[in-house]
């Protein structure tokens, strides 16, 4: 593979809450989030779980007081997927540039959703007041343009909304569609035709098949066997279960991905310091 290829790398893959536990770490405790490196001085930053933390303590520790711009793309606004945000530590270094990129609640903006969880009483420092200058920007029907990578969105079948991601580089894409639920025909056929011919398909593979039609219809998330149906209908090259249960164990997922290689053989569960060539 050439030079110029990218990698997305995983810094948190758990869904709902950070797990800390032994029988756990194997694939990863922490909530969702990932991303690449552009350039030096650049990231994309896919969700901002718990894992953001890590990502952006790496960071400061190789360009703290170095001007550096960060796009981070929120699939959605629930607390597993923007926990980490208020510990990113490149807030709060007055060099950098965060631009927010996601889709506004009706009747709010991003600017409005994120600085209210953002502020006292749950945090004592204000993103309105946090030192690093601070963008947001609406996503839509238009692609985003992040230095040589192209990104696209799509909206998903989720309480109170979520959107998918398609991150295109040199003709080769990753999707990345964390938080939503199988079985609405058109979001699926639209979420197929989305990642058609993709390198990667990220995909939520929250809960396995007997949980989810015994406890967890209608509640926003998916299984592997609906993503193996998602991934074989796009044709897309790889499929990565993403959004891991709290509660499934790392054997309970090297099981989860044994299984699921046995229906479409390019099948990962996705770990911690993982990464996806494009």
């Amino acid at each position: 593979m050439g030079s110029t290829n990218l990698k997305l790398r995983f810094w948190g893959v758990r869904g709902t809450v950070p797990t800390p536990s032994a029988d756990r770490l194997g694939y990863g405790g922490n909530t969702p989030c990932a991303a690449v490196a552009l350039a030096e001085d650049e990231y994309l930053i896919l969700d901002c779980g718990s894992g953001v933390r890590l990502l952006g303590s790496e960071v400061e520790k190789r360009r703290a007081r170095q001007a550096t711009r960060f796009h981070i793309f929120l699939s959605h606004y629930h607390l597993d997927h923007v926990e980490g945000m208020a510990l990113f530590p490149p807030l709060y270094d007055s060099a950098n540039t965060i631009t927010f990129h996601s889709f506004a609640p009706e009747g709010r903006t991003i600017r409005d959703v994120l600085e209210s969880l953002v502020c006292p009483p749950y945090f004592p420092v204000p993103l309105s007041g946090a030192p690093a200058t601070v963008k947001f920007e609406e996503v839509g029907r238009e692609s985003v343009r992040v230095g040589d990578v192209v990104v696209d969105s799509l909206p998903l079948r989720h309480p109170d909304g979520c959107v998918a991601y398609r991150l295109e580089h040199a003709g080769r894409r990753i999707v990345y569609a964390t938080d939503h639920e199988h079985g609405d025909p058109a979001t699926d056929r639209a979420l197929e035709n989305f990642a058609k011919d993709a390198e990667y398909l990220i995909y939520d593979a929250t809960y396995m098949q007997a949980e989810y039609e015994a406890l967890r219809k209608g509640w926003g998330h998916s299984t592997w066997y609906a993503a193996v149906q998602i991934a074989r209908a796009a044709r897309v090259k790889h499929l990565v279960l993403f959004h891991h249960h709290p509660e499934h164990t790392d054997t309970q997922l090297a099981e989860v991905e044994r299984v699921a290689r046995e229906e479409f053989p390019t099948t990962f569960a996705a770990r911690e310091g993982m990464e996806l060539e494009f």
